[in-house]
């Protein structure tokens, strides 16, 4: 038998080394492409079954609207005027503006009407006292009908004077409801209220009758019920 050389034998094992590396080489190699591929696929594939969708009927839900409050009826006008001593913050030859006993300010139209004889025809000076007389528009603005002075210690100094109608007749609580212009008013009669123009009698002062009410302030209280003419 012969003997095969070292050397030779050497070469033949490290070719067969060389050839085995290869193969694993591409072995590895097809293996790699192959996960990619697949994952490449799992990715590129559509969810389906687990989505979430939104039922029609609720996307065609909608936040309901409150409903609106109605306004309040607008009150008729009723014919009326108010009087009260104040002063005098501005002054024209057409209208002017007065603080009354209730802190309010009142604009007041000076016209042709407006009696002012009791300054000779002329008008009074910013920052004076002034006794004065308006009467209700039916737009509810103010027109004055009587200015002047006022006179120191009157006892309606403190006093507004409301002339309206009545909007009801007075009950067992001595409720006064009136409508002066376009402005409703309640008032509770007291007891010590002045009632001689109706007997004493709170009760007598029945429905759509013309009064005027003079409410004494800060306190709101009803200083007196009587006819318009009166005193």
């Amino acid at each position: 038998m012969q003997k095969i050389p070292l050397r030779h034998f050497q070469r033949v094992l490290a070719c067969t080394a060389t050839l085995a590396m290869m193969i694993l080489i591409t072995a590895c190699s097809g293996a790699a492409s192959t996960s990619t591929t697949s994952t490449s696929n799992n990715t590129a594939q559509p969810t389906t079954g687990a989505a979430t969708t939104t039922p029609a009927a609720t996307q065609a839900l909608s936040t309901p609207t409150p409903a609106a409050t109605p306004a309040a009826a607008p009150v008729a006008f009723k014919p009326g005027g108010i009087s009260f001593i104040g002063l005098v913050k501005t002054i024209n030859g057409t209208s002017l503006s007065m603080s009354a006993p209730d802190g309010q300010t009142y604009t007041l139209a000076i016209t042709a009407q407006t009696d002012r004889s009791a300054y000779g025809g002329n008008l009074p000076t910013t920052g004076s006292s002034v006794d004065m007389d308006s009467a209700i528009n039916p737009d509810g603005s103010l027109s004055a009908t009587i200015l002047k002075p006022a006179k120191v210690g009157d006892p309606d100094q403190n006093v507004i004077a409301y002339t309206g109608i009545t909007s009801s007749a007075v009950g067992a609580d001595r409720v006064l409801h009136f409508t002066a212009g376009t402005k409703s008013y309640t008032f509770t009669i007291p007891s010590t209220a002045d009632l001689s123009e109706f007997g004493g009698n709170a009760q007598a002062i029945g429905n759509n009758a013309t009064v005027k009410v003079k409410i004494q302030y800060p306190a709101n209280t009803v200083v007196s019920v009587g006819n318009p003419n009166g005193s």
